[in-house]
């Protein structure tokens, strides 16, 4: 579930766009439109359906206060708070390269000017699943900061244990995040980290807001052995600090929201489609646990070709027969391109 992202035109606010499940939620001022991904004709205008009311969620949208200065209020904010905490300490930062992980790290290398801790970079790259592009994106931005970096894995060998008995992660059977949450155990215990910093920011999701929610309440950095100095920040926020220092991932001014895996199941089939030609090491691997899941449990739902273009592999397959029926009740008169799309996403990186 994404929070909704502002859309700038000439630098100001003129509505909001997120995507859940195929749809895109276009909102400007009081009226909120749906639509459903329709291919290479883009999108068409959807009203509601079984579907869609099981994957809705009320969206979250943040305040557009300007918060000038931010980046340096909230590095004098840690230096006050955190001098004792983090003084001699290790603190394990982890970056996927994305805006809220890359904010973070930028804090926390201008943090060191005010206190004397080592920081450390680690990025977890997940095999077959991510595009290989993620790795040297992370390093080089980490490199920027003048942070010392680390890469690791998620364990190939269970990677490819995983995709030959489970398929390919679907909603609900995620289960390469617990591999990658391994990994970064792992790696945190080798390296005897005191602290483990977290860019999860609140407004993402329901979900985030409740965990992160007692920070909130203490007005505090620290919950246990995780450091977060983003939690409070809306993507405006952490967008607006990363464009600044030329931090930008390249697959946000493609018009890609969030930076994640290619195949991750939460991907909408636009955020699929736009991020098709970023290259995985082994494409025919991933066809081929596809084509396991397709065999064992999704032959009678629909057409292998129809199951592969439509990505039915993220969904349960009593919801990939739900999404089969949704278009019916689509306004085929009344679309989006998927170059309107597209420029929606990017004008938060490209006003």
């Amino acid at each position: 579930m994404m929070e909704a992202y502002p859309v700038l035109v000439d630098g100001k606010v003129e509505g909001f766009v997120r995507t859940f499940g195929d749809y895109v939620e276009v909102t400007r001022g009081n009226v909120q439109e749906h639509y459903l991904w329709l291919g290479e004709r883009g999108f068409g205008l959807k009203t509601e359906s079984e579907l869609f009311r099981i994957l809705y969620e009320n969206p979250i949208v943040p305040s557009l206060e300007p918060r000038e200065g931010l980046l340096e209020e909230r590095v004098a904010q840690a230096a006050t708070a955190l001098r004792e905490t983090l003084d001699g300490k290790l603190v394990m930062a982890d970056l996927s390269g994305g805006k809220d992980s890359t904010a973070q790290l930028l804090i926390l290398s201008r943090l060191r000017e005010h206190i004397d801790f080592k920081l450390l970079a680690v990025y977890v790259h997940v095999p077959y699943l991510e595009p290989l592009e993620n790795i040297d994106i992370a390093e080089r931005i980490a490199n920027k900061l003048g942070v010392e970096f680390l890469y690791v894995e998620a364990d190939r060998r269970m990677m490819q244990f995983y995709l030959m008995r489970e398929g390919l992660p679907r909603r609900g059977v995620r289960w390469c995040t617990y591999l990658k949450t391994r990994a970064l155990r792992e790696a945190r215990k080798a390296l005897g980290a005191d602290f483990e910093a977290k860019g999860d920011r609140m407004l993402e999701s329901g979900k985030r807001m409740s965990r992160l929610k007692g920070l909130a309440t203490k007005s505090s950095f620290v919950q246990g052995r995780t450091l977060n100095l983003v939690y409070d920040f809306t993507a405006l926020d952490a967008a607006r600090i990363v464009a600044e220092h030329h931090l930008v991932h390249p697959h946000y001014l493609l018009g890609i929201p969030r930076v994640s895996c290619r195949f991750c199941p939460y991907r909408s089939l636009y955020e699929l489609k736009a991020a098709e030609a970023r290259e995985v090491e082994d494409l025919g691997l991933l066809e081929h646990s596809a084509m396991l899941m397709y065999r064992r449990h999704y032959s009678s739902v629909a057409t292998w070709d129809l199951f592969w273009e439509l990505a039915l592999w993220r969904y349960q397959p009593t919801l990939a027969r739900l999404r089969l029926k949704e278009l019916s009740n689509v306004d085929f008169a009344k679309t989006l391109t998927l170059g309107d799309v597209k420029a929606m996403f990017r004008s938060l990186w490209v006003r």
